[in-house]
């Protein structure tokens, strides 16, 4: 009965990590909006940041929830960020008509949020 509690409670606790991250990337991706609206920057360069604002939001929810786990922190931190790249690839596949085939990006934004929230559930 305690670990099926212990696992509700990791259940949980992978949510609230999941909600931050989005949060936290609502809140950057707004920054974003705000500066490309005043100064106008580099178009090119805008992919990077995106990115960079995937990383940021992961690790942060992989060290969330590598806090609160006692064991394996690092394979919890790693399912919240698969799980934000996963929530993220279906709802950008549902809000356009064709969904991305550019295989090399979709690996790279899957292995930069996994990695990244593998990394924040070492850290915690």
């Amino acid at each position: 009965m305690e670990k099926r509690i212990e696992r509700g409670g990791m259940a949980g606790a992978v949510l609230k990590a999941l909600l931050t991250a989005y949060a936290v990337t609502a809140v950057i991706l707004l920054a974003l909006a705000f500066v490309l609206l005043k100064f106008q920057p580099d178009m090119q360069k805008l992919g990077a940041v995106i990115l960079s604002c995937y990383v940021i939001s992961c690790f942060l929810g992989g060290w969330l929830c590598g806090r609160k786990a006692g064991k394996r922190k690092f394979l919890w931190g790693l399912l919240t960020g698969a799980l934000y790249f996963a929530l993220l690839f279906l709802l950008s596949g549902m809000s356009s008509q064709v969904f991305p085939v550019d295989m090399v990006q979709i690996l790279t934004a899957f292995v930069l949020c996994a990695g990244s929230g593998m990394a924040g559930g070492m850290i915690s």
